[in-house]
């Protein structure tokens, strides 16, 4: 990209920052005047995880560093099967990976990781580290502390866009792969520019190019976004599962990092390479996803060669947890190929 049109993306970025922001700060004025006796901006105090994330069936939690991070990850399956890495997206951690380390540790070493910034991974302090860069160095030198050469990759939402990059720079170490509800990030750039759905999904990437004003917004009225996002297919235990993790002090900052670093600069054009055969892969979106325009899948075919798109019906974005039965199954049959 020239220099001219880097700098073009920089200010068109930060003025619908602006313009976002500024709808967003209206509607915190109007929760102050209408509940002035609230205190719509107090978190309540979690000291101690719900009962799903300390008794439970879907793996043992283990630490490992890696690229100079700490890596917390839950673990379930035989060592000795082959390696199953599930890479979650925002605003997740492990635990939106329950049901396939229940269901897949029958065939597999199924592991999953709380990227960094997340969870009980460790946070590095600032936006340069949560390049994608990063991220994709992570994934490959977690796996080989894993003490792996191949495995198979399942990301979603910021780990699936992680995992496009992953893809097109590492596909010897993949046997295969299933990414779920974001594209690549060029696949991403032209949707912005020639969908106006997809403009219009993806307002928030820009509010949350400001600082501090998205983690004030998350945590109004008891953090309750994660009730609007999660209630659909959680339990109360289970969204309370969330409002513990990202309510401790300085969880949310930098999780929204991710968008900080990578949304609005020039995208580095990291293509699949042309000259080997790829892998198999699977690329699933919900049917009633509100953040990722199905004309997204239909792009990445014609990116990644040997790769499958399929609309999953019936779910939103967080479709693993939205109806993990068929979701699974739809893993499940692709996977035995």
């Amino acid at each position: 990209m020239t220099s001219w049109k880097a700098a073009l993306q920089i200010v068109i970025t930060k003025l619908l920052c602006l313009y976002y922001t500024v709808q967003v700060l209206l509607f915190i004025v109007v929760q102050f005047f209408t509940k002035p006796h609230a205190k719509f901006w107090v978190v309540k105090k979690r000291p101690y995880p719900p009962q799903c994330l300390q008794k439970h069936d879907y793996g043992v939690s283990k630490y490992i560093t890696a690229n100079g991070i700490k890596f917390h990850y839950v673990e379930n399956g035989d060592p000795s099967k082959p390696l199953m890495l599930f890479v979650h997206g925002y605003p997740e951690f492990w635990f939106s990976w329950r049901h396939q380390l229940k269901e897949f540790s029958k065939d597999y070493w199924v592991v999953a990781v709380d990227m960094r910034g997340y969870g009980d991974s460790d946070k590095p302090k600032g936006v340069e580290p949560y390049r994608i860069e990063n991220m994709v160095r992570d994934i490959k030198e977690l796996v080989t502390e894993l003490g792996r050469k191949k495995f198979t990759l399942v990301a979603h939402d910021w780990g699936a866009v992680i995992g496009w990059d992953f893809v097109a720079q590492h596909m010897d170490m993949l046997d295969k792969y299933i990414l779920m509800d974001a594209p690549s990030r060029q696949v991403f750039r032209k949707l912005m520019m020639t969908d106006k759905t997809q403009f219009k999904m993806s307002w928030y990437t820009f509010f949350f190019q400001m600082p501090n004003i998205p983690e004030f917004f998350i945590r109004m009225n008891d953090l309750q976004m994660f009730d609007v996002v999660f209630k659909k297919h959680n339990t109360p235990e289970e969204v309370e599962a969330y409002k513990y993790t990202f309510g401790r002090k300085g969880a949310l900052t930098e999780p929204i990092n991710y968008y900080r670093a990578n949304i609005g600069s020039p995208v580095k054009s990291v293509r699949p390479p042309t000259d080997v055969p790829h892998v198999p892969g699977l690329y699933l979106i919900g049917e009633k996803d509100k953040f990722i325009s199905q004309k997204s899948g239909p792009l990445l075919e014609k990116e990644f060669n040997n790769l499958q798109y399929k609309m999953v019906p019936g779910v939103d974005h967080f479709l693993q947890q939205d109806n993990p039965t068929l979701v699974n199954s739809i893993m499940r049959e692709f996977l035995e190929k």
